[in-house]
């Protein structure tokens, strides 16, 4: 019998933005068809100023729904209206009492086994508050950058009390394991690597690409340090003597996907005289993604910090060597054979290696990279790991 999961994701694919947490929503489908019985519940929270929260009150109001959430594996979504100006412990009680009105809903003619948060920012502290109300285990898995001066004093504390009373807790990198460690955190975080589904991205079998092509997908924020991408084009171009593009993807419209726009990169471009090297793509599906991989000789990372690195295993799928920052959880898996590693803000550095790679100084084999993501986190290895998480 399938054992019953119920998901509480931090962000999740939705009519607004279809790709944001995409990942989660991957990873729900494929334990979905394999061994689980998947269903996700998601809490959209709006914070209104004094009017609207009145008029709130005469909205009429909806229980559960599957109209927002993007569908397969079951996603049910529910509002959640707070006035603005409310402190945040008030708005955190109200959320709380909130999910447990909708787990009883879900809950009538389907009882989960175990709640799985992903992220404990905020997915975990709700799933804590579920687990102790309805005597059921929880777990967490950590995506997202572990900065606990980030959040408020009172979240902080429940970040931390979720951690310590998990069932068990799942770090994505052996840096976000340490991350978690760091902050005295009591409890002992098991890497489990995101899925990398290798049917979704291919090696290409042609490539009538004849310029040295280089990609990134990134998104403007100091974490990304996107400068210094910027920074090692200028340097390329100055030492190489061929010509080149650089493929630029993705945007800051994390809620609203018709928001996005590439004008941040292009302001960089400028800065650095690369402009007419550089082609933007604010937003691509990820069917469309896969086709540009296959187009390029090289994927380049330059984050300050990567908890795991879904972007650079998406390219290693499609054989592609990675350059990639010393940022935590891209060192997982790259070796001398899958690609190069570099210190942080290293622009020269960067730039010299992709010279190497130009010039077939450097030589990688294609079918290698990808079968090493597909053994460390492909479908197979994914949903093995996850069914001795949930056991």
């Amino acid at each position: 019998m399938k054992k019953k999961v119920l998901i509480i994701p931090s962000w999740y694919p939705n009519t607004n933005n279809n790709l944001v947490g995409t990942f989660f929503r991957e990873q729900a489908f494929l334990l979905n068809n394999n061994g689980f019985d998947i269903k996700i519940l998601f809490g959209v929270e709006h914070n209104l100023g004094l009017f609207k929260y009145l008029k709130s009150f005469f909205t009429k109001k909806t229980n559960l729904n599957k109209s927002y959430l993007i569908q397969d594996p079951e996603a049910y979504s529910f509002s959640i209206y707070h006035y603005k100006k409310w402190p945040k412990k008030w708005k955190l009680k109200k959320t709380k009492k909130a999910y447990q009105a909708a787990f009883k809903n879900i809950s009538t003619n389907w009882a989960p086994e175990i709640i799985h948060a992903q992220c404990s920012a905020n997915g975990g502290i709700y799933a804590h508050q579920l687990s102790k109300n309805n005597t059921i285990p929880f777990v967490i898995i950590e995506h997202q950058t572990f900065i606990l001066n980030y959040y408020h004093k009172k979240i902080q504390k429940e970040i931390k009390e979720a951690l310590e009373n998990a069932y068990k807790v799942g770090a994505v990198s052996y840096h976000q394991q340490r991350s978690i460690l760091m902050n005295s955190i009591k409890c002992n975080p098991e890497v489990v690597w995101n899925l990398m589904d290798e049917n979704k991205f291919k090696i290409s079998k042609k490539n009538t690409t004849k310029k040295f092509t280089i990609l990134t997908i990134t998104y403007p924020h100091l974490i990304k340090d996107t400068e210094t991408f910027f920074k090692s084009l200028k340097i390329f171009k100055e030492i190489c003597n061929d010509d080149f593009e650089a493929i630029v993807i993705g945007n800051d419209a994390f809620t609203d996907s018709s928001k996005a726009n590439s004008s941040n990169f292009k302001t960089l471009a400028k800065k650095y005289n690369v402009l007419n090297k550089c082609t933007f793509y604010p937003q691509l599906t990820r069917e469309e993604i896969n086709t540009k991989l296959q187009t390029c000789k090289v994927f380049v990372s330059t984050s300050i910090a990567e908890t795991y690195g879904v972007a650079v295993r998406e390219a290693m799928l499609c054989g592609k060597p990675v350059i990639a920052t010393k940022s935590g959880g891209v060192e997982d898996s790259i070796t001398q054979k899958t690609g190069v590693l570099v210190n942080i803000k290293d622009a020269k550095a960067i730039a010299e290696n992709l010279l190497k790679i130009k010039n077939e100084v450097l030589i990688f084999n294609p079918e290698y990279i990808r079968a090493y993501i597909i053994k460390q986190s492909g479908r197979e290895a994914f949903i093995k790991t996850m069914t001795q998480f949930y056991n």
